[in-house]
């Protein structure tokens, strides 16, 4: 019998990636404490983005897919937050591809949208933050140490190598409606265990040199940027996925350093996050969410496969701590009704 390190927030045969967690306010008179959004297109409800509500953390119930959606489309990673003041004060990010299969990958840019619920329905406010890049994904929303708003994402490197899906970020406005600032790198892969694909083949994207008819590349892969954290030394951290989502994955650091250079410590014998364990039936974690409950303790939300390395991915649920060298670690969350 497979004793998994970690166990499915709320268990179901439909995949579960990229979830993310919006933690509502008392002020924002939600029926529910905690909202996961998660990828996935719901076809026959024209619908996007299954949800799900908490009010423990422990129990989850879901509520339907949040966004109105084209079923011919591709939708991935949504990242919520509450913006009181607005009519519609819950905005969503997100992206959206020129269609499935193959399409699936073409045409992501991040896009904006609201609703006056946490449940939805959500609708495009028709605002793209990102016109200007062909490739765009994984947003994520925080308050800067600076005290500025920030959005972090992925997108994609192909002018020098390592070629490959890195991340970024920019200053954002309040409303989640346009970037304010230049768009500035965070991090590119540099590791072997950061590769997508040794041999992949993209016709679909002009890479500089590259002719698809006869050429593959090594695709390396940087996504999912969580940002917003800060050590119990005062150090500015950012978290990331690597590696490829079906096959190895995993949740490695950035640190700020005093010199204000952002340090990968995730390096081939360094500080991995969070890491698959397939002796314990634990494959492919990644793609994570921070957040910090009403009794102050931190938690990521991440998805991973259990049982086997193809299963559909879950929700898992687990506490984010600090090891002696101010550095973040996952430890499985222990809950209790509350």
């Amino acid at each position: 019998m497979i004793e998994p390190s970690f166990r499915p927030a709320h268990p179901e045969a439909r995949d579960q990636g990229d979830p993310y967690v919006l933690a509502a306010p008392p002020e924002a008179g939600t029926p529910y404490r905690y909202y996961v959004y998660v990828t996935g297109v719901v076809a026959r409800e024209g619908r996007a983005f299954p949800v799900y509500g908490s009010h423990d953390l422990v129990r989850w119930s879901p509520l339907g897919a949040a966004l109105v959606a084209d079923p011919s489309r591709d939708y991935w990673a949504p990242c919520v937050r509450y913006i009181p003041g607005l009519e519609r004060p819950f905005v969503m990010l997100y992206s959206r591809a020129l269609g499935r299969g193959e399409q699936a990958h073409i045409g992501h840019m991040i896009r904006r949208a609201d609703s006056t619920t946490p449940e939805g329905p959500f609708v495009d406010s028709g605002h793209l933050l990102t016109a200007d890049l062909d490739f765009a994904i994984d947003p994520d929303v925080y308050r800067a140490p600076d005290g500025r708003l920030r959005l972090a994402f992925a997108t994609d490197f192909v002018d020098d190598p390592p070629l490959g899906t890195g991340i970024v970020e920019a200053p954002i406005d309040e409303t989640l409606a346009s970037l304010v600032g230049p768009i500035t790198p965070l991090a590119r892969a540099q590791y072997a265990w950061q590769i997508y694909d040794a041999q992949r083949k993209m016709p679909w994207k002009y890479i500089p040199g590259v002719d698809w008819k006869t050429d593959t590349v090594v695709w390396h892969t940087l996504e999912g940027p969580v940002g917003g954290l800060v050590s119990p030394q005062g150090r500015e951290v950012y978290l990331y996925s690597g590696g490829c989502f079906f096959a190895y994955y995993a949740i490695g650091a950035l640190v700020r350093e005093p010199s204000g250079e952002l340090r990968d410590v995730s390096g081939p014998d360094g500080h991995i996050v969070l890491q698959p364990q397939p002796e314990r039936g634990f494959f492919g974690p990644g793609h994570c969410s921070w957040f910090r409950d009403a009794y102050g303790t931190d938690y990521l939300m991440f998805h991973a496969r259990f049982g086997r390395p193809n299963a559909p991915r879950q929700m898992c649920l687990a506490r984010l701590g600090w090891n002696a060298n101010d550095l973040p670690y996952v430890e499985p969350a222990a809950l209790a009704a509350g």
